[in-house]
């Protein structure tokens, strides 16, 4: 009878100690297997979600360098390396057709250099009416480059036309030493 009640217990034995083996061996690794996996899956899906977002921010960078050279460029036609006159006079030709000025005379002084800058004086004569006058002076001082507006005097006339001497002084960087 020893003997019946041993077998079974042996058995019963044997399944609980299968069970814990089985348990520790071979379900607990394979949960940590697939908690591995999820996790390098999570990290792999969070490095895709990062490589997209910098292709993403890289085209957005392509457009950002664009306008950032375009506001460099503005910002050196603001301030030219050099007085460059004939652009000025290209600019004041271009000003007086818009506002429907006739311009009679340009005239530019010698370039005036100073520490911090160069200028340089350009007398306009115009003849035009009084409000093109104002929207001419409004488009060369609103214009793209550092311009002032010294001095100016008017002569009016019967018909409406005034005629006006205008000088505006362009300004410049300075001229930069090669010792320095």
């Amino acid at each position: 009878m020893n003997k019946k009640k041993f077998l079974p217990l042996v058995i019963f034995l044997s399944a609980i100690l299968l069970s814990i083996g089985w348990y520790e061996f071979i379900y607990q690794s394979a949960q940590r297997e697939i908690l591995n996996m999820e996790l390098e899956t999570r990290r792999l899906r969070e490095v895709e979600r990062e490589i997209f977002q910098l292709k993403a921010r890289h085209e957005n960078l392509t457009a950002l360098i664009a306008a950032k050279e375009n506001e460099l460029d503005a910002a050196r036609n603001f301030l030219p390396s050099t007085p460059a006159q004939d652009k000025f006079i290209d600019e004041l030709y271009r000003a007086a057709e818009v506002c429907r000025a006739q311009i009679v005379s340009v005239q530019a002084s010698e370039t005036i250099s100073a520490e911090n800058f160069q200028a340089q004086v350009v007398s306009v004569g115009l003849e035009t009416e009084y409000i093109s006058l104002l929207n001419f002076i409004r488009e060369i001082i609103d214009g793209g480059r550092l311009v002032s507006l010294e001095r100016f005097s008017l002569r009016g006339a019967d018909d409406g036309i005034i005629s006006c001497e205008l000088d505006f002084k362009i300004f410049a960087e300075p001229i930069k030493n090669p010792a320095n």
